[in-house]
């Protein structure tokens, strides 16, 4: 089927099969190795990220650990402030320390807002310094349309992003970080008894993914970075504004589908140099009518098989949004690789004093640690704890908040 005629049949079917909302949000697919863009709308339009803020978070962990002032061995300190972080958290009591491996395990995993306000609090001194390194990590990138506030995604009218922005720092986490990409493949950890399962279901359910994170807030939809490896071909999808997760899960599986079966050959326009065509939203849209507000309704009208009917794409009648998850997507399954996560262990370089005497910024640059760093492993090697503690089961996950 020619690529055009294809795309239309896509963008055709995403609206009869009630993507009404989701069809009107931003999303962009990305060849990861020539930087094409496969497929684009709305690209530039400003978004509220929810917890994809993480990405940028662990992105400038990663630059402070490539930097040599901390390791994935140094301490993050639960304090008063990260632990009045609302749900989604893990709720370990104040002082309570770990690593930034295992922070950053949890944060990939769980999306825990309370560790991700200890990461930032624990790498920049403070959680205001840490943001703005954020910000300056994102001018760097060329992320023109970012902006952050916490380190976390909970929903702040002065936070936002886009799609765009979002596959630059994708890139980027993949391109400068490549030992690291582990960490967002990981489909469960286990934290004292409970087992937590990733949010981002494709890692089990769209073959080759290979990861990276969720998000959620009622103001920003249902968002994915996802990205897929099928047949040497390494592609990014970004989707934002799902009105609920099963449709940005199908958009995604879609999207990713499409492209894995195009031929980039004659495709021009590359990631770092695209320009916006037409005019671009300076304001991000808030989904909270949508998403939250008539949750059901709108859950209700993208399988009325009925309405479906009556949308036919040159008089083919359109499937459903359960019909297109079971072409798309496997059926879902139980996790059977589990990563254990302990507490404590946090022997590497503190340069802010938080389990002992701040320490000289220009200590020697240690990085590279047996097992700790080795987080593309399959197997995800466990840095033992130092000492034992009861792990308090964390919070469970709001209907409201990042994720």
């Amino acid at each position: 089927m020619p690529r055009v005629f294809r795309v239309v049949v896509l963008c055709a079917m995403i609206v009869a099969t009630g993507f009404s909302a989701a069809g009107a949000a931003p999303h962009i697919v990305v060849d990861m190795r020539s930087g094409k863009v496969l497929s684009q709308k709305e690209a530039f339009d400003r978004w509220y990220p929810a917890s994809l803020t993480k990405l940028m978070t662990v992105y400038t962990v990663f630059r402070e650990i490539r930097a040599g002032r901390i390791s994935l061995l140094s301490p993050v300190k639960v304090t008063e402030n990260a632990l009045s972080a609302p749900p989604s958290k893990m709720g370990y009591p104040v002082g309570t320390v770990l690593n930034f491996d295992t922070a950053i395990k949890i944060l990939m995993v769980k999306s825990a807002n309370d560790i991700a306000t200890a990461i930032a609090e624990s790498a920049g001194g403070s959680e205001s310094a840490f943001v703005a390194r954020m910000n300056a990590n994102a001018l760097a990138l060329g992320m023109r349309d970012s902006h952050f506030v916490n380190a976390h995604g909970l929903h702040d009218d002065n936070q936002y992003t886009s799609a765009h922005d979002l596959a630059l720092l994708a890139m980027a986490l993949s391109k400068e970080f490549p030992a690291y990409a582990g960490y967002f493949a990981i489909p469960a950890i286990r934290s004292g008894k409970r087992v937590l399962q990733n949010h981002n279901p494709l890692l089990q359910r769209f073959d080759g993914t290979t990861g990276m994170k969720t998000g959620f807030v009622c103001a920003a939809g249902l968002n994915i970075v996802v990205t897929a490896k099928r047949n040497g071909k390494s592609l990014l999808a970004v989707v934002l504004g799902g009105p609920t997760g099963q449709e940005r899960n199908v958009r995604a599986a879609m999207l990713l589908t499409d492209a894995f079966r195009q031929n980039s050959f004659f495709i021009r326009t590359r990631l770092d140099s695209m320009k916006p065509v037409g005019p671009v939203k300076r304001t991000p849209t808030d989904m909270r009518d949508t998403v939250c507000k008539k949750r059901s309704k709108v859950k209700a009208e993208a399988n009325d098989e009925d309405e479906n009917d009556k949308d036919p794409v040159f008089g083919i009648k359109q499937p459903s949004l359960d019909e297109l998850e079971a072409k798309y997507l496997k059926p879902k399954g139980s996790n059977t690789r589990i990563v254990p996560i302990v507490l404590g262990n946090a022997t590497g370089p503190d340069p802010f004093g938080l389990v002992q005497p701040a320490q000289d910024a220009t200590a020697p640059n240690v990085t590279s640690f047996a097992g700790a760093d080795s987080a593309s492993n399959a197997n995800w090697p466990v840095v033992e704890g130092t000492k034992s503690m009861k792990v308090p089961l964390p919070a469970t996950r709001p209907t409201v908040g990042a994720n």
